[in-house]
């Protein structure tokens, strides 16, 4: 079991359904917010003072936890069918990042955020609190080998599109309908080599100001959409 924070991610994994929720804790700010929703799924509700979620977590609580049980695991074949849009993290580390690209890839529709086993952000309380609530209903699959992923999607008809600082074309440029996964890499280092050579398409997105890159999760906001702004064009 593990504590989640912040008003998204617990009330998230209370509408969900998709895990069990053994406790709330809230501040008495907080504690009408929650009372009926709790009572309804006969969940305990504890009032708090708010020095005891301090002590719980270093980051912003917004006066409220919840105990859970971990997220039901997926298959990769599981997510691959159940859409058309994948996002796959290479090295992502910060887990606010990851959260924000869940975020994202919910709003936009993507059926899972791939990462790798190693090498990736790993703190579920502060990714679910960064994807406000969005980790309760999109997925985060992790894999041992990120190329060995690439190859199997390729086999169930997916395009794999790296976004690369390096490119010759831009995203905009990139045929994005039909089953697409969007690879990011890291802000400091990219894709690895391998996974960029693995792609199928590399892009990036044009920058007509001063700055040289873009926060990784900006990033991927700004590619989910633009296959979005494809697909409803194309409709």
């Amino acid at each position: 079991m593990e504590w989640i924070f912040g008003n998204h991610a617990v009330t998230s994994a209370l509408e969900s359904g998709k895990r069990k929720v053994h406790e709330v804790r809230t501040t008495a700010q907080q504690a009408d917010r929650y009372r009926n929703l709790c009572k309804q799924r006969g969940i305990g509700l504890s009032v708090v003072n708010k020095n005891v979620l301090d002590s719980m977590t270093k980051q912003p609580h917004q006066g409220v936890a919840a105990q859970v049980a971990p997220l039901g695991k997926v298959s990769l074949k599981d997510v691959a069918e159940s859409g058309d849009l994948l996002v796959m993290l290479d090295q992502v580390t910060d887990p606010h990042n990851v959260g924000a690209i869940l975020r994202s890839a919910n709003a936009m529709g993507a059926a899972a955020v791939i990462v790798p086993s190693r090498h990736s952000a790993k703190d579920s309380p502060i990714i679910g609190k960064a994807s406000a609530g969005a980790m309760e209903y999109t997925p985060m699959l992790d894999v041992g080998n990120l190329n060995t992923t690439i190859e199997t999607l390729k086999g169930m008809g997916y395009w794999i599109v790296g976004l690369a600082g390096e490119a010759t074309q831009e995203l905009g440029d990139v045929n994005l309908s039909g089953k697409i996964v969007i690879v990011m890499g890291s802000e400091g280092e990219g894709l690895r080599k391998l996974v960029r050579d693995n792609c199928d398409f590399l892009a990036k997105l044009p920058m007509i100001g001063d700055v040289e890159s873009l926060n990784v999760s900006v990033a991927a906001g700004i590619s989910l959409y633009e296959v979005t702004r494809q697909r409803k064009a194309k409709a």
